[in-house]
């Protein structure tokens, strides 16, 4: 094996263990959180994101939910968010409503759906938003701003974190 091959075939080996673990760990989730659920409606989902390339963003997305929620005490507003009512990203905790398993959201289970970099939203209260953007700044490379709204750029997912205004 030359050694121009031996790099190349080693990133293969580390994204074929990222997708196996990442598959491992929603399944995990699935038989802890709902069990009822067929295999073939997560697996729809599981499938493209795994095709897109999107393993690896989707640990990062619930790294930085579960860490502003364990380090900060905020969670995302229930009910919204580009993501709510999918599957894998409720069995990660990134979501916090349950998923009509009778009408799933199939936004994440079609290929033709996703185009990458996968846009994702993150609705944060207005009082804490700032605080929310602040540590995922300590944390990740490329935080920056778009049409005045803070968001993280990832190699194939950007993530937008805007306000909730409550009256």
């Amino acid at each position: 094996m030359s050694k121009k091959q031996d790099p190349k075939r080693k990133a293969q080996l580390n994204e074929k263990a990222r997708t196996e673990s990442f598959r491992f760990q929603v399944m995990w989730e699935k038989s802890q959180r709902m069990p009822e659920m067929p295999d073939e409606t997560l697996n729809a989902e599981l499938n493209v994101l795994c095709e897109k390339g999107l393993a690896e963003e989707m640990f990062t997305l619930r790294d930085i939910v579960e860490g502003v929620r364990k380090e900060l005490g905020y969670q995302t507003e229930a009910g919204k968010g580009s993501l709510e009512g999918t599957i894998v990203p409720f069995l990660l905790g990134i979501t916090t409503t349950c998923p009509n398993l009778d009408q799933p959201n199939n936004s994440l289970a079609r290929t033709e759906n996703i185009q990458l970099p996968l846009q994702v939203v993150l609705y944060y209260d207005n009082e804490i938003r700032n605080r929310v953007v602040d540590w995922v700044k300590a944390r990740y490379e490329k935080v920056t701003t778009r049409l005045g709204q803070p968001i993280l750029k990832r190699p194939n997912m950007v993530i937008e974190f805007k306000r909730v205004v409550k009256s």
